[in-house]
């Protein structure tokens, strides 16, 4: 299944990158968690804010205070943009340097949920905390009317003819002189991973950290969330580690057969 084109949609530039794939999409928004929403406010500035949110179905949930600009009119046209850095993509002439990513831009109307939908409103909310940390809101305190009536929660659909995906994967595309003329520059890709660290526990907190925390993934990319049994550091570092314990069972062995002579 696919979102189709439109004018606003269609990319123009390096065109065999782009997606309209909802699977792709949904895979690059549920791997996200923040978003840059552009939009013109009553002045006529451009602004951008950035903002948490969650997805649900082909349904965008976007949080933010009452004193949010963005959110302050019940509805505003906006550009909604998440990217995910994979690369660093390093040529051997600086024109072809670049970088490797997951891009999705979303266009639309973004209507606020008013606090007289208040079980909806409470829906949108539980959708983002849970994008953050999944099953979050079956172990917090639900919030009070008065704490949903000082957040405002914007609503933004996934639409035909509004929604793309760019994605750039593989390395640099050096001429082909270059290539054989500057054998000594090194090009290639500098891989980005997101790595989530252990958790930390807040200075007033002497609960233990539920089984969604302290299984938190260990990587968040490419739409699944994992815990990775050996990861690219891992490994290296394991590498490393029998390199330096080779050597020093090679000087070991060495100071032995002198010690015998």
């Amino acid at each position: 299944m696919s979102y189709e084109q439109s004018q606003l949609t269609k990319l123009r530039r390096s065109a065999k990158r782009g997606s309209y794939d909802k699977g792709v999409v949904n895979e690059i928004l549920d791997s996200a968690l923040v978003a840059h929403v552009g939009y013109v406010d009553a002045e006529g500035l451009a602004k951008v804010s950035p903002m948490i949110f969650g997805r649900e179905g082909e349904t965008l949930y976007l949080h933010g205070h009452v004193s949010a600009g963005v959110l302050r009119n019940g509805s505003v046209n906006v550009c909604f943009c998440v990217t995910l850095e994979d690369g660093l993509v390093l040529a051997r002439a600086d024109m072809h340097s670049s970088m490797n990513y997951r891009c999705v831009i979303v266009h639309g109307e973004a209507t606020e949920i008013p606090s007289s939908e208040d079980s909806e409103k409470r829906h949108g909310l539980e959708i983002i905390t849970n994008h953050m940390c999944e099953n979050r809101t079956k172990q917090t305190r639900p919030m009070t009317k008065a704490e949903v009536d000082s957040t405002r929660v914007l609503k933004l659909k996934l639409e035909d003819g509004k929604v793309s995906a760019k994605i750039r994967a593989e390395g640099a595309n050096d001429d082909k002189e270059d290539v054989e003329q500057l054998a000594h520059i090194w090009a290639g890709v500098i891989p980005i991973t997101r790595v989530y660290g252990p958790p930390e526990n807040n200075h007033d907190s002497k609960a233990t950290p539920p089984l969604n925390v302290t299984g938190y993934p260990k990587f968040r990319s490419g739409g699944q969330l994992r815990n990775a049994r050996l990861d690219g550091w891992d490994a290296a570092l394991l590498s490393a580690l029998g390199v330096t314990a080779c050597g020093l069972g090679v000087l070991l062995g060495c100071a032995l057969s002198r010690r015998a002579t």
